[in-house]
């Protein structure tokens, strides 16, 4: 009885994690779009002075799922609950590092173009901030219904990427001045698109710590 309590305990405290991560990867998206918005560097140097306990809660993570997989051998939901941990938390961590990089450009001198596309870059910084919560909301709660509205909020961030993209380059047409900041700008807006898809994949992983399907394939079915 003792080893299940202790076992139990090490589920509860590997699920928490998971949301504080998820947590603080929000906040950081978040502290992008205000930098990118105007709001100058410090929230961009929050995210860089926070960067390296977040990648260590990650890693903490998933040290923790392959010593619940290899030890306890975990089957039927535990099992979903510790692959679906792991997965979610590897998405988690690219959006991190994708938050990193934007953070590292607005302290290494963000472009004075974002004049341009500042306001736009930071509702896409909004956005993709609110696709991972509503991710991770469905993560903690199992709940498929609201994960799968996850997956029509990326129409709204591809819409608006796009938009932000043909921005850039009209401008580089009509502003030879403005050419050179375009690169970094492009590349800033497809980080918030890219971190869509893995919101999207967060919440695919909610789907199947819930029902053990994901994108449709059955897994695990032996275990039930």
């Amino acid at each position: 009885m003792a080893t299940r309590s202790a076992y139990t305990k090490e589920l509860n405290k590997l699920a928490g994690h998971v949301t504080a991560m998820g947590q603080a990867v929000v906040e950081n998206v978040c502290a992008t779009g205000r930098a990118m918005a105007g709001a100058g560097t410090e929230p961009a140097s929050e995210v860089i002075a926070g960067h390296r306990a977040t990648s260590l809660l990650g890693r903490g993570v998933e040290d923790a799922c392959m010593s619940l997989m290899l030890l306890q051998q975990p089957l039927a939901r535990d099992l979903r609950l510790v692959t679906a941990a792991f997965r979610a938390v590897s998405d988690l961590a690219r959006i991190e590092e994708m938050a990193y990089q934007i953070a590292l450009t607005v302290e290494e001198g963000a472009p004075a173009a974002t004049s341009v596309v500042g306001r736009d870059l930071g509702e896409l910084a909004r956005r993709v901030a609110t696709m991972v919560a509503r991710a991770m909301d469905a993560f903690d709660s199992e709940d498929v219904e609201a994960a799968e509205g996850v997956f029509a909020m990326d129409d709204g961030i591809d819409g608006l990427y796009d938009e932000v993209r043909q921005r850039i380059v009209d401008q580089i047409k009509s502003d030879g001045e403005f050419a050179p900041s375009a690169p970094e700008l492009l590349t800033i807006a497809k980080y918030y698109e890219r971190m869509g898809d893995h919101a999207q994949s967060i919440a695919d992983w909610a789907i199947f710590r819930s029902t053990g399907s994901y994108r449709g394939h059955s897994m695990g079915d032996a275990y039930e």
